[in-house]
């Protein structure tokens, strides 16, 4: 292709940033390819973090070989942060120099939002969850801040350890922002039948002896996981000429300036950020398409899962929160699935160890089928509501 640009910087080698260099090659680019890091590894996998690596499994997360890494014939400069960008004439600035291009690709990701005063473990990066780890084999007991997915998979994590629980929520439910007040009641079951100590509604705070309190309950533990979720990396972006606001504005089609695009966590598209790991994939190789001329993929309903206590839990489509809820009770072992609809269409469902449910309701949450035709296919033979 002669349009193609001659040059591309993919600003992030997390999962974004790795994708949208992958689906250029798959697609044809043939010019000139940078994926700078600011990590000293090769690019891996977060969500093993909270699960395998706090468990002690012999997990591996990294998310290519070297010989794929190579295979990319890309400029892989690792351990080297972005630490400005002149967005007008695509630069990037690093401690080591400057590097420009014909198009930047910005996947930075999130950070992690902290609680001032608190100093708890974070769990961002393979080394903080090797600490965590570290900190947990000699561990007398936990205390979670953060009833979020992240939050609740450490909670999960620590608990099969055997280790005494607390798990904390200023809101009023575990994962509530993710599924919902009804489902989020299943998710506290789901840890309470399972030993965890869980105080939501609660506010952190310090004693004025310097000790933590959630509401009137007093933290004792000796293990201190902050998990209040992230903010979209852009402090590096001060200055750079680009919109900022809860993430890089972009358009539709992840373009924040004239060459210069932004995918995954750190982006907002069309005025809606995402976090969900499948978005990460799905904007890397749209904005891979239309930096080749190249036809978009249709786009597929969100999807998340989470690992907690052996069960896997998986949902699918971006529910509003005053979306309506039922509950359903799947199959011979009576799984919970959740499945969600706004003014009679089905807009998203979760499950409990429920993937047949699950999972192929995507095209029905994509066009949006009557809620009463996708719960008497559930229903018939192996669902009855339960709520």
């Amino acid at each position: 292709m002669t349009d193609q640009p001659k040059s591309i910087i993919v600003v992030g080698s997390g999962l974004a940033g790795l994708t949208v260099a992958e689906r250029l090659r798959a697609r044809g680019y043939t010019g000139a390819l940078t994926l700078l890091g600011d990590e000293a590894v090769a690019p891996y996998d977060r969500p093993p973090l909270s699960k395998g690596v706090l468990l002690g499994e012999e997990v591996s997360s990294d998310l290519r070989s070297q010989t794929e890494l190579s295979a990319l014939q890309a400029n892989l400069l690792f351990d080297e942060a972005a630490l400005s960008l002149d967005a007008a004439h695509r630069v990037v600035t690093t401690a080591r120099g400057a590097h420009r291009a014909d198009v930047v690709v910005l996947a930075t990701g999130s950070v992690p939002r902290r609680i001032a005063g608190i100093d708890g473990h974070l769990l961002r990066t393979r080394a903080d969850a090797v600490a965590l780890r570290s900190a947990l084999v000699g561990a007398r007991s936990v205390a979670v801040i953060g009833a979020g997915l992240i939050g609740c998979e450490v909670a999960a994590s620590a608990r099969t350890l055997g280790l005494p629980v607390e798990l904390h929520d200023v809101l009023d439910g575990p994962m509530i922002r993710v599924v919902g007040v009804t489902t989020s009641a299943v998710v506290a079951d789901l840890h309470r039948s399972a030993g965890v100590d869980l105080h939501t509604g609660v506010r952190i705070s310090r004693d004025t002896d310097g000790g933590l309190r959630a509401g009137e309950h007093r933290i004792e533990a000796d293990v201190v996981v902050e998990a209040v979720g992230g903010v979209p990396n852009v402090g590096w972006l001060a200055g750079s000429g680009l919109t900022l606001l809860d993430g890089v504005v972009c358009d539709a089609d992840g373009r924040a300036a004239d060459g210069v695009f932004a995918v995954g966590d750190v982006a907002r598209w069309d005025g809606h950020r995402s976090e969900h790991w499948t978005a990460a994939t799905v904007q890397a190789d749209h904005v891979a398409a239309r930096l080749l001329a190249q036809e978009v993929e249709p786009a597929t309903a969100p999807y998340w899962w989470s690992d907690q206590y052996g069960l896997r839990i998986q949902g699918l489509g971006s529910p509003a929160p005053d979306d309506e809820t039922q509950l359903l009770s799947w199959g011979p072992k009576e799984r919970t699935v959740a499945v969600y609809s706004r003014e009679g269409r089905l807009t998203g469902a979760v499950g409990f160890g429920a993937p047949a449910a699950v999972m192929r309701l995507g095209a029905d949450i994509q066009r949006g089928t009557d809620i009463d035709e996708v719960l008497e296919r559930l229903a018939a033979p192996r669902a009855a509501r339960v709520s």
